[in-house]
């Protein structure tokens, strides 16, 4: 079986140890950086990054999305203010479809 990993800020990434994930913590998101090799070496079948990390590597995770492993996610981070997933989501909807359309959330 695959293992996970996970990467980030000691605060982001923390409680996943106990759920036997591989923990990476990083000081700076720049030091991703360094570890990424190891992360998509074929150890690992599944890469979380926290956003602030993604920020730092996504020239690095570009050069992967199209491998089969690892699949990477992109997580928020601890006090980020997100929006990377979403602006993810809506690159992918303008590939798929040639044209941009608004994500918006539904109402209750």
């Amino acid at each position: 079986m695959a293992k996970v990993a996970i990467i980030g800020d000691s605060t982001s990434v923390a409680g996943f140890r106990p759920l036997g994930f591989a923990v990476f913590v990083v000081r700076d998101p720049d030091d991703a950086r360094a570890l990424w090799p190891r992360l998509t070496s074929g150890e690992y079948g599944t890469v979380f990054v926290t956003e602030p990390v993604y920020a730092a590597i996504e020239d690095l995770v570009a050069e992967v999305v199209d491998r089969p492993l690892p699949a990477v996610t992109v997580i928020p981070g601890a006090g980020s203010a997100g929006g990377v997933g979403e602006a993810k989501l809506a690159r992918a909807i303008e590939r798929a479809l040639g044209t941009s359309m608004p994500i918006k959330e539904e109402e209750d």
